[in-house]
């Protein structure tokens, strides 16, 4: 079971620090893409010129070859040097799936830091600590579950954005459906810098920007951002702005999943009767970086993302890229297309491949009983994971009592424990208590509750992802039995899993708030066994999704009614 406790005490600091994998204290590298040559090799190097026909459309080939080929086993170093001016490197190696926009490395152990398992989509990026060293370079196969924390991709960490998050938004991106445009790269000042081989390959070095340009460039240098004579635009660009990518300037899809609207529990279709959490905000916040006076000439590369040198070779495959992350920091990344294996996300991700499909005859009847083969079981120990904006993570545990129509638990903000609360929910009202106490207790304490209508919840006060979590657990064990043929129409059957050891089927089912969503999208997430019990609640979030998981092996104790 994904659970957030074990390792509870751990330095969140150290976990925030560890997501910037320590870049944040490196400087001093030479400038651009060329300095892996020595300086021999340096003052022989042909001279730099625009792309031809031929280049500009290899480097425009790039992305949907990477989409193409799905997968790509990926290692590379984010290299620096400390105060002292030592070597201070970070390397990592994993894969990444461009179909899935799909991110999963694990950095190498340095002094008195530990391995972190890092996963990223677009916009969000979850980190894990190691507890012991690892015999491998790349992460395991199938993650571990717990002690994961989720934040937002270009999130000030603990000031200004981390640098590698922008390396990550690039990488994400550079998978694609379809070409790119290659008269678009060349409107660009886009560059070839010389030949070269990787791993015995012949590839062409080209420079090209981290964002793909995707429309046609129309608006034309204000007159402050002009080049001297005698100067490039590019020159005065870097002059303006310190070189690095930019994590802005990858835009990620905002959320479209809706939530319903809030009513008093009722044997209706399940998720129908679920409040309305409040809109989830895009992913990813702002980075707080200082505009550039004046701004860079659109036809910069560091108007689109910053310059990136990606090694192509003769089948318009990327087999390295190198960048500046920020002054200083430079980071390099090999792309290995030999091993790709199938990636499995985090909890917090949604866990594994999804391919949704409308329920059969046969699934339909089964959910259309799920209620009540859920009752029948009476209830159990519940756990809730909620990763929060901007990097909180919200442990709950307590129990369910569907006969009672009751969930009782405690809240942990593992960040700030003055913050945790009691939850009490019942048929018509939540209510909510600060409290000090390590579990919830039995009995539960009076007075000092704060509750709050289910009818109110979503309209006229915000609704929150664990009140609608709470709702819907609630509402799956109420009495009575669903339409099997509206089902037939709603419900969706995503991928079979396990949990626990107990094989599961994930389903989710549409509502009028899920309006516009397409399959794969909705709102909540069932996981139900054999015996048609559910198991596991989800909710989509700002940060991916929240899980809610029902354990049935431990006595159910008597819940208060009401408090």
């Amino acid at each position: 079971m994904e659970s957030a406790r074990p390792n509870r005490r751990r330095k969140i600091a150290t976990v925030l620090l560890a997501g910037c994998l320590a870049v944040g204290a490196v400087a001093g590298l030479s400038q651009g893409v060329t300095s892996c040559s020595g300086p021999d090799e340096a003052a022989d190097a042909p001279k730099a010129r625009p792309l031809t026909a031929v280049e500009a459309g290899k480097l425009a080939d790039v992305r949907l070859h990477n989409y193409e080929d799905q997968r790509a086993t990926i290692s590379g170093v984010v290299a620096g040097k400390d105060p002292d001016g030592k070597p201070k490197d970070v390397r990592f190696a994993g894969w990444i799936d461009w179909r899935r926009s799909l991110l999963y490395v694990r950095t190498a152990e340095r002094k008195g830091m530990p391995g972190l398992l890092i996963q990223a989509m677009p916009g969000i990026i979850a980190i894990r600590a190691e507890d012991r060293p690892s015999a491998t370079a790349e992460p395991p196969t199938e993650p571990p579950t717990g002690s994961w924390r989720v934040r937002p991709l270009g999130l000030p960490v603990p000031e200004k954005p981390d640098p590698l998050d922008g390396l990550i938004a690039v990488l994400l991106q550079l998978g694609s459906a379809k070409a790119d445009n290659p008269d678009l790269l060349r409107d660009l000042q886009t560059q070839w810098l010389r030949s070269d081989t990787v791993d015995g390959t012949p590839v062409e070095v080209l420079l090209g920007p981290a964002v793909i340009p995707t429309q046609k460039i129309v608006s034309t240098p204000s007159p402050s951002t002009s080049a001297r004579p005698g100067t490039s635009s590019s020159a005065t660009a870097t002059a303006t702005r310190k070189p690095g990518l930019n994590p802005a300037g990858v835009k990620p899809p905002t959320p479209t999943a809706k939530t319903p609207t809030a009513t008093t529990p009722t044997a209706k279709t399940p998720t129908a009767t679920t409040p309305a959490a409040k809109a989830p905000p895009t992913t990813t916040q702002s980075a707080k970086t200082p505009s550039a006076s004046p701004s860079p000439d659109p036809r910069s590369l560091l108007a689109h993302g910053g310059p990136v040198g990606y090694w192509v070779d003769g089948t318009a495959r990327v087999r390295r890229m190198e960048a500046l992350l920020s002054d200083g920091i430079r980071a390099r990344v090999d792309f290995d297309r030999t091993r790709r294996p199938e990636l499995t996300a985090v909890a917090a991700f949604g866990g594994g491949v999804v391919n949704p499909r409308k329920v059969t005859a046969a699934e339909a009847k089964a959910l259309s009983v799920m209620r009540t083969r859920t009752r029948a079981a009476r209830g159990g120990q519940f756990t809730v994971n909620l990763p929060l904006p901007p990097a909180r993570m919200i442990f709950v545990d307590g129990w369910l009592d569907w006969r009672g129509g009751v969930a009782y638990a405690l809240a942990h903000d593992l960040d700030d424990d003055a913050r945790n609360v009691l939850v009490h929910a019942g048929r018509t009202t939540v209510a909510m208590r600060a409290s000090t106490d390590k579990q919830p207790p039995l009995p539960a304490p009076r007075g000092k509750w704060e509750r709050r209508s289910w009818n109110d919840l979503g309209v006229r006060v915000p609704a929150t992802e664990l009140d609608v979590l709470l709702h819907e657990a609630l509402s799956v064990g109420l009495a009575g039995r669903d339409d099997p043929k509206a089902l037939a129409k709603s419900a969706y059957r995503l991928r079979l899993d396990e949990l626990n050891g107990r094989p599961v089927a994930v389903f989710e089912i549409h509502t009028a708030a899920d309006a516009g969503s397409p399959p794969g999208a909705a709102l909540m997430r069932y996981w139900v066994d054999p015996t048609g019990v559910v198991r596991r609640l989800e909710i989509r979030t700002p940060l991916g999704f929240a899980q809610l998981d029902i354990d049935f092996s431990k006595p159910l104790p008597t819940l208060p009614a009401r408090v």
